[in-house]
């Protein structure tokens, strides 16, 4: 089988791990843009100047403390750019670099798929569809109160930007099983495309 490319986008919550966990079982290749992202994080010359940016309080030890960061960084559309000019190149070449050796299917869970233009190395892209109300009840399970989901959504493309964007759109407001049949549905689609 050539090489296939498939885009996860949608809200912060809406379960895009879920369906690239599917993806992954129908035989895809995954790539995970935040596990990337949490590497980049341990890489010496990211942690200076993360350093220089925001100081010795994000850290824990000699790691970057994530909640600290996002505290601080999700503030302004100013710092939120520093931050991704900080990490975002290396999370690309990571990703740019995963894609040239794959063979067969890929999966990219990528949270800032358009914002980024990842979705320029994409055969396909995927929306994943949740009401805010099940995003954040997701979210709260993890910690997160609805301060953060707001905060966090200011800095990203409109979701129904993205939604509009993509090729094909998977609701996950229901059970995982009609989240499985909508991917396999696609996966589907996608095998019998030339």
């Amino acid at each position: 089988m050539k090489r296939l490319v498939v885009g996860l986008a949608g809200g912060v919550g809406s379960g895009k791990s879920t369906v690239a966990g599917i993806f992954i079982n129908q035989g895809a290749q995954g790539i995970d843009a935040d596990a990337l992202g949490h590497r980049v994080l341990d890489l010496p010359r990211v942690r200076a100047a993360l350093r220089r940016d925001w100081g010795p309080d994000i850290f824990r030890g000699a790691r970057v403390d994530r909640a600290a960061l996002a505290r601080l960084a999700f503030r302004s559309r100013q710092s939120v750019a520093r931050l991704n000019r900080r990490v975002h190149p290396e999370i690309l070449r990571e990703i740019r670099r995963r894609i040239g050796k794959a063979r067969g299917w890929v999966v990219l869970d990528a949270p800032l798929l358009f914002e980024t233009g990842l979705d320029a190395l994409c055969d396909a892209t995927v929306y994943v569809s949740a009401p805010r109300a099940v995003r954040a009840r997701r979210l709260h399970s993890r910690g997160w109160d609805s301060g953060e989901l707001r905060r966090r959504e200011r800095f990203q493309l409109p979701l129904a930007y993205k939604k509009k964007k993509a090729d094909y759109v998977i609701d996950n407001a229901g059970p995982k099983s009609r989240t499985e049949e909508q991917t396999r549905k696609i996966c589907e689609d996608l095998r019998r495309s030339p």
